[in-house]
C-alpha cells in the first residue's frame, strides 16, 4: 500500500519518501470482497448465491462455491476470500475440519450454517473463531444482517490497519527525508550514494531492473498535492498490488513525485511499468500531469544515473500534451530540425510587409505538435532563439525557454512577439509619416497662420500625442521648429536688394516689427539690420 500523503509546502524543506509494502491480511482492499458458499447441496449452495446476488450486499462483488471442505480449500488456495458461509455437516471434508485446516494459514471471516440437530457443531465452530452462524433454512432478511455486519468489521479493520501504517510511517519520515535530502544533493559526485541510501533504509530492491519515473504536475502547487493523494490511492487498488514490481516514491524540490520502479524487464511482457501508469491516469482524469520514464538500469547500480536520464525526458514535457507518457527510448529517436535561414528570411518579409494573416501558419509550420514530439529539445530551443533574433525581440524581455510547460504556450508566446513587431514597426512608419506631413505644412503655410491642432486632426491622433511624437522624432518641439523655419525664411528675404525689415516681419505675420526683431534676434544672435549690414 502507499505511505500517508505528505503535502508538497512541506516537501519543500524536506524530500519525503513514500513506499508501498506488501500489504498483510490476505491482500484485503477498500472495495469489493470475495465470499465462498460452501455447501454438499447443490440446490442449497445455488440457492445461497442466487439469494445473496439478488440482495446485492453492498461491497460483496464475486460469489464462489464450492462442494465440500476439499473442495473449499483449494479455491481457497487461489482465490482468497474474505468471507466463507459454509454447511459444517458434509461428507469428504466436513466444516469444521475445514476450519481447523484453516487456522493459522488463512484469515477469513466464517459464518456457519447448520440445522438444530448440529447445534454442538456450531458451539465448537466458534471455539476456533467463526464470526456467526444462521440457522437452516436461511432467510434472505437474516443473511443479509449477517453480511452487513461482517462486511462492516472487514472494512474497520482496514481502517484501523492503514491508521497503524501511517502512524508507524511518519515516525519514519524524518530520517528518510534527511537521507534522500543529501542523496539529490550529492547524486552527481557520488554514483552509489543512493544505491547505501536504499540498503541503510531497508528498502529492498528483489527485481533485477529499475528505473525512475518522475510525475510532474502543471500549473499550480495544488495540483502537486493532488498527485501524491492519487498516486497513494492507486496504490491500495488490488490491481496494483498484483503488479510484479516494487515502488518507491519521494517528492523532489520542484514538487515533482517521483517514483522508484523496481521490476524485471525481460519478464515484463505485459508492460506492467506501463501499465500502473497509465492506470494512474486513467484514475485521475482531471490532473494535468506528464510523466517521464527514464532509462531502465541495474538494480544494484545505476540509480543516479536513472533519475537523471528521468530528469532528461522531463525536459521534454513542452513536447507533450497534459497526460502523457514520456519514454528515454522515444527520446532518443528524436531528430533535430532547424529552421533553415531561407524561412527566416520569410519571416523577416511578412514582417516587413506587415502580413499578420501569415504569422499563425508560419508558427504552426515549424512548432506544431507532430514536429516538436519529432525534434531535439536543442533544435527546438534554436529555432525559438533564431525567430526571437530575427524580429530583433529585445534580450531583457525574452522569455526563459524553460519555463513553458505546454507547446501551446510556445507558440502564443512567439506569435504575440512578430505581431509585437509588426506593430511597432507600423507605428514607426505611421509617426514617420506624421512628421512628415508636418513639416510639409508648415513649408506650405509658412507664410499664413500655422495651428498644430489642424495636423494632429489630420493625421488622426490627438493634439498631445501629436506634439510629443514631434519632439521625440525632431529633438524640438513643433512651435520651435515653425520658428526655425521662419527664422530661415527671413534671413534668405533680407537678403534681398532694398527689402524692408517691416515687410518680412509682416509677411512671417507678425503686426509688430519689434516682436519680429526680438525673436529674429534671440535666434540669430544679431538683429535683422545687423544681419543685412553683414550680408552686404
Amino acid at each position: 500500500m502507499g505511505s500517508p500523503t505528505i503535502s508538497p509546502s512541506r516537501a519543500k524543506r524536506t524530500i519525503i519518501l513514500k513506499y508501498r509494502s506488501n500489504y498483510p491480511m490476505n491482500e484485503r482492499q477498500y472495495g469489493m470482497y470475495k465470499l465462498l458458499i460452501v455447501d454438499d447441496e447443490e440446490i442449497v449452495r445455488e440457492g445461497l448465491r442466487d439469494i445473496v446476488a439478488y440482495l446485492q450486499v453492498q461491497h460483496i462483488g464475486q460469489i464462489l462455491t464450492a462442494k465440500d471442505g476439499a473442495d473449499a480449500l483449494s479455491i481457497i488456495n487461489i482465490e482468497n476470500p474474505q468471507i466463507i458461509l459454509t454447511d459444517l455437516n458434509m461428507p469428504v471434508l466436513d466444516g469444521i475440519e475445514m476450519i481447523k485446516q484453516l487456522q493459522g494459514k488463512h484469515e477469513h471471516k466464517i459464518i456457519v450454517v447448520s440445522g438444530y440437530d448440529d447445534f454442538h457443531l456450531v458451539k465448537e465452530s466458534f471455539k476456533l473463531g467463526v464470526r456467526d452462524y444462521l440457522l437452516k433454512p436461511a432467510h434472505s432478511e437474516e443473511l443479509l444482517e449477517v453480511l452487513d455486519k461482517i462486511v462492516r468489521e472487514l472494512r474497520q479493520e482496514e481502517q484501523q490497519y492503514q491508521k497503524g501504517e501511517s502512524e508507524k510511517m511518519l515516525t519514519q519520515m524524518e530520517r528518510v527525508s534527511r537521507s534522500m535530502n543529501w542523496v539529490l544533493q550529492s547524486a552527481e559526485q557520488d554514483e552509489h550514494a543512493l544505491e547505501r541510501i536504499f540498503a541503510e533504509l531497508g528498502l529492498s530492491l528483489p527485481y533485477p531492473d529499475t528505473a525512475a519515473a518522475i510525475l510532474s504536475p502543471m500549473h499550480s502547487a495544488s495540483n502537486a498535492e493532488s498527485l501524491g493523494a492519487d498516486w497513494d490511492a492507486l496504490l491500495t487498488r488490488p490491481d496494483t498490488n498484483r503488479l510484479p514490481m516494487k515502488l518507491y516514491s519521494f517528492y523532489n524540490r520542484q514538487n515533482d513525485l517521483v517514483v522508484w520502479i523496481n521490476y524485471d524487464r525481460l519478464r515484463d511482457r505485459s508492460s506492467a511499468v506501463k501499465q500502473v501508469l497509465e492506470q494512474f491516469l486513467g484514475s485521475t482524469p482531471e490532473l494535468p500531469v506528464v510523466i517521464a520514464v527514464g532509462m531502465t538500469v541495474s538494480a544494484a547500480t545505476g540509480l543516479a544515473l536513472a533519475y537523471r536520464s528521468a530528469l532528461e525526458v522531463l525536459s521534454y514535457k513542452l513536447t507533450a500534451g497534459p497526460r502523457s507518457i514520456l519514454l528515454y527510448d522515444e527520446i532518443l529517436t528524436r531528430e533535430d530540425r532547424h529552421i533553415a535561414p531561407a524561412d527566416l528570411r520569410i519571416l523577416t518579409e511578412i514582417i516587413d510587409m506587415g502580413r499578420k494573416d501569415q504569422v499563425l501558419p508560419y508558427i504552426q509550420k515549424y512548432f506544431n505538435d507532430e514536429s516538436l514530439r519529432r525534434s531535439t529539445l536543442d533544435s527546438i530551443r534554436s529555432n525559438y532563439d533564431a525567430i526571437l533574433q530575427t524580429i530583433r525581440w529585445i534580450p531583457r524581455q525574452k522569455q526563459d525557454f524553460s519555463a513553458f510547460e505546454q507547446s501551446e504556450q510556445l507558440r502564443l508566446y512567439l506569435i504575440s512577439r512578430i505581431l509585437q513587431t509588426i506593430e511597432a514597426r507600423q507605428s514607426l512608419i505611421r509617426s514617420y509619416d506624421m512628421v512628415e506631413i508636418a513639416k510639409k505644412y508648415v513649408e506650405e503655410q509658412l507664410l499664413g497662420e500655422i495651428n498644430m491642432a489642424v495636423i494632429a486632426n489630420y493625421c488622426n491622433v490627438s493634439y498631445a500625442y501629436f506634439s510629443k511624437l514631434f519632439k521625440e522624432s525632431t529633438g524640438m518641439n513643433f512651435q520651435d521648429y515653425v520658428t526655425m523655419q521662419r527664422m530661415d525664411y527671413a534671413k534668405k528675404a533680407l537678403n534681398g536688394i532694398n527689402v524692408k525689415i517691416c515687410d518680412v516681419a509682416s509677411a512671417l505675420g507678425y503686426s509688430n516689427p519689434k516682436n519680429f526683431t526680438r525673436v529674429f534676434k534671440s535666434y540669430c544672435g544679431m538683429s535683422p539690420k545687423e544681419y543685412q549690414k553683414l550680408m552686404k
